[in-house]
């Protein structure tokens, strides 16, 4: 779900879910630039996303596919915004979960969050790659002067700015029960962890996205927001076949 909030005009986040028989690839972009800038970049994010997911190897590990699928991304927005020049001073936020099975793995540049809730624990599974961000895990920034802080914005890594960016893959496990969340800046910066726990405990997923998306335009509504609720019910073995064919 996604919403462009109270203020802004465009709506530069893009989200994305491709299912299969066998799991689901999602994934949220946040864009920037200004005008219709991020809305390029972030749309463009997810194309080249689900584009290079089906075309990998069908012999690559999931680690390897995502990371991959997100260098091309970082690759085709920054030749568009070099060679564009309304679009110089484009980029873009990503984070793209793929759920197989009882794993998960990530990929992730910016300040979307992954969240994971099991047994009534809500913990972020990504890190923000943001100046508060930054702060917060060396411990010079609460959560809550974080969400207030005047340079909150300001990123340190995001797609298409530079011709290599750092991305950070992780891996780990789910498992039925599990409720997964992942959201915009506009949704996470504008509401604390413990509503954001009680919401994803309280609500089954399409409700829990209406909710977080009703009370961050309550509490905030100045950027765009995004969010993305996934509950694993199973988690059936993936068959021996190639099983990434995004959305048949």
């Amino acid at each position: 779900m996604t919403d462009v909030g109270c203020v802004r005009v465009e709506n530069e986040d893009a989200v994305g879910f491709w299912p299969h028989d066998d799991g689901l690839l999602f994934a949220v972009a946040d864009g920037l630039g200004g005008e219709a800038a991020g809305e390029v970049a972030s749309g463009l994010a997810l194309e080249v996303l689900g584009r290079e997911m089906e075309r990998a190897p069908g012999t690559w590990p999931l680690t390897k596919r995502l990371r991959r699928a997100v260098q091309q991304a970082n690759l085709e927005i920054h030749t568009k915004a070099i060679t564009v020049p309304d679009l110089r001073r484009m980029g873009t936020t990503l984070t793209a979960t793929a759920v197989v099975g009882g794993s998960l793995v990530a990929a992730h540049v910016g300040d979307c969050r992954l969240l994971r809730l099991r047994d009534g624990k809500l913990i972020q599974l990504t890190k923000d790659h943001s100046l508060v961000g930054e702060q917060m895990q060396y411990g010079l920034l609460s959560a809550e002067e974080a969400r207030t802080h005047p340079r909150r914005h300001i990123l340190n890594r995001c797609l298409g700015r530079e011709l290599i960016v750092g991305i950070d893959v992780l891996s780990t496990d789910v498992r039925p029960g599990d409720v997964l969340a992942q959201m915009s800046d506009g949704v996470h910066a504008f509401l604390p962890e413990a509503e954001i726990l009680e919401i994803l405990r309280a609500h089954p997923p399409e409700d829990a996205c209406q909710t977080l998306v009703r009370r961050g335009r309550e509490t905030g509504g100045e950027d765009n927001l995004s969010v993305q609720v996934v509950a694993i019910l199973d988690c059936p073995p993936p068959s021996p076949r190639r099983w990434w064919r995004l959305g048949r």
